[in-house]
């Protein structure tokens, strides 16, 4: 393993930068959904308005500090993330093509957003496989065993919800159909990837970047959901799914604000 950090390639930057240009906007569906819905590329109801504006918003955190950074130390954990998340995202939308009318140029955008920064990602991630930071120290043995459970039941979710979207979402507190719960397994999908690169080894910046990251999804997913209810008033607040729901994104939540509160060596 090479202990080495270079800068991020100029294509990389370029990559996050429009992913950061695209999260901005995508942003709008939780802060003010009435602007972005009309010209989404595909119908959206205000729960899940609400919950792909937090998803962004989260990520937005992630892609950020990466462009700050512009070091391979935080990119090591940004990049794979990303690159995992567009091709689950990806992969979706081909699944469902039904809900997409291409006759919007809009439609052509999202799967052009979506695939382009999919290959250059995914191509840097591979190159720099083998590759590692020198102010990477070793995950303490509490925390490597909290991010490999962490990893193994948010991977094994987000498979559930990709290939049973139905059954595995019927707990939530609003109805998905099978094109956005494969969707959102992709949320799932890349905080097992962040987990488990953080597992054995982490510098102080992949943990705060990480953990702020969780900690702002999962509090805005949360908020979401209140604000779509408010509008529509249809969660059934008695249900125990709903709070197994709450309590799930709640935990990721304290995960990320544990992260953030640990003092790292620099």
């Amino acid at each position: 393993m090479r202990t080495v950090d270079p800068p991020l390639p100029w294509l990389v930057r370029v990559t996050f930068l429009i992913v950061a240009l695209v999260l901005v906007a995508g942003a709008l569906l939780f802060i003010a959904p009435s602007l972005l819905v009309p010209l989404w590329p595909w119908a959206l109801k205000p729960f899940n308005a609400r919950f792909l504006g937090a998803i962004y918003l989260g990520e937005m955190v992630a892609v950020l500090c990466t462009l700050l950074s512009n070091r391979w130390s935080l990119a090591r954990l940004t990049v794979p993330q990303a690159a995992v998340f567009t091709g689950a995202v990806t992969l979706a939308s081909l699944l469902s093509l039904s809900h997409f009318d291409f006759s919007r140029p809009l439609v052509w955008g999202w799967f052009v957003i979506y695939l382009l920064p999919l290959v250059i990602l995914a191509w840097f991630a591979w190159q720099k496989r083998g590759w590692s930071s020198s102010s990477a120290r070793p995950t303490p043995a509490g925390w490597r065993w909290a991010l490999r459970l962490q990893a193994l039941l948010l991977a094994l979710y987000g498979l559930a919800l990709f290939l049973f979207p139905l059954p595995a979402s019927a707990f939530w507190p609003w109805a998905l159909d099978s094109f956005h719960g494969r969707v959102y397994s992709a949320l799932f999908f890349t905080g097992a990837v962040g987990a488990w690169l953080l597992q054995r080894r982490a510098t102080a910046l992949e943990w705060k970047t990480l953990g702020g990251t969780q900690l702002v999804l999962s509090g805005a997913v949360i908020a979401g959901l209140l604000l779509a209810d408010a509008q529509v008033r249809r969660v059934e607040w008695s249900a125990p799914g709903v709070w197994l729901w709450l309590a799930g994104f709640g935990l990721v939540a304290v995960v990320g604000a544990g992260m953030l509160a640990r003092r790292t060596p620099t």
